[in-house]
């Protein structure tokens, strides 16, 4: 079996918070309730301003406003076999407002050699109740509880995400099409050996602006044709890695001046 994963801890000069679980069980529901502000987040007022010594890394990639709402979001993680605590761990160290983890079934041993929280003491019990005590050290400033009755709509409403794992097809799309028609974000993942599906529904109005978080590529031109449509040909020092179906814009173009500022338009390689 794997380690367990390290705590977060805050980079601060002084003494780091003890990430220690308060955890007090109440039947099927498990949760800690941290005694520091929730999830990294210092209250000024009514603003809300990202602890940038606990998140520092994360804040490089992700910047100021993914990460505030990043942390304004409660998630359910359903399904705490190896793939489910693999994405619960993340999600917690990631400073979410809250985490619930979900599972009505309990501990086999083939659950031992992929999910890394929990021990040989454990089989035969429910993995959600096992796995939170654990899971809740990464993160003392994320709130994290477990769950062990139905995903029914009462329940469901009260988060901004859901993570479905190990989810029979029926219960997807029960769950999916309530997620959809509230405005939950819905992720839906799956493994089966070396094979792994991932499906995904942010919503009608979810917008991309970035598919792949690579730098946007760039050439030097060296002639534009006065064709209908024009060929633009480039400097032959290296390929300019385009693909038919992109969109450019072009700056600094002397002569034809008038591509110059224009909106981005489609592409096609010859």
């Amino acid at each position: 079996m794997s380690s367990s994963p390290l705590s977060k801890k805050r980079r601060v000069s002084g003494p780091d918070p003890k990430p220690g679980s308060n955890c007090s069980p109440a039947q099927s529901v498990l949760s800690e309730v941290p005694s520091v502000p929730t999830n990294g987040m210092a209250k000024n007022g009514s603003e809300a301003d990202i602890d940038e010594g606990l998140y520092s890394r994360q804040l490089y990639v992700l910047g100021h406003e993914a990460m505030k709402r990043l942390q304004t979001s409660s998630v359910l993680v359903s399904g705490l076999r190896g793939l489910g605590v693999e994405i619960a761990k993340n999600i917690i160290l990631g400073g979410v407002k809250a985490v619930t983890l979900h599972d009505q079934g309990t501990a086999q041993w083939a659950d031992l050699s992929s999910q890394f929280y929990l021990r040989e003491e454990d089989i035969g019990k429910n993995r959600a109740e096992v796995s939170q005590p654990r899971l809740a050290e990464l993160n003392s400033y994320v709130p994290v509880t477990a769950y062990t009755g139905p995903l029914v709509e009462d329940f469901l409403s009260g988060f901004q995400v859901v993570v479905l794992t190990n989810t029979p097809l029926e219960d997807q799309l029960r769950v999916g099409e309530f997620c959809h028609n509230r405005g939950i974000k819905l992720v839906v993942a799956d493994t089966r050996g070396l094979f792994g599906q991932l499906f995904c529904d942010f919503g009608e109005e979810m917008i991309l602006t970035d598919s792949n978080g690579e730098q946007p590529l760039s050439a030097m031109v060296s002639m534009v044709t006065k064709d209908n449509p024009g060929v633009v040909t480039c400097l032959d020092e290296a390929r300019h890695g385009f693909e038919s179906g992109d969109f450019v814009s072009f700056s600094e173009v002397q002569g034809m001046v008038e591509l110059n500022g224009n909106q981005p338009m489609e592409i096609k390689v010859l």
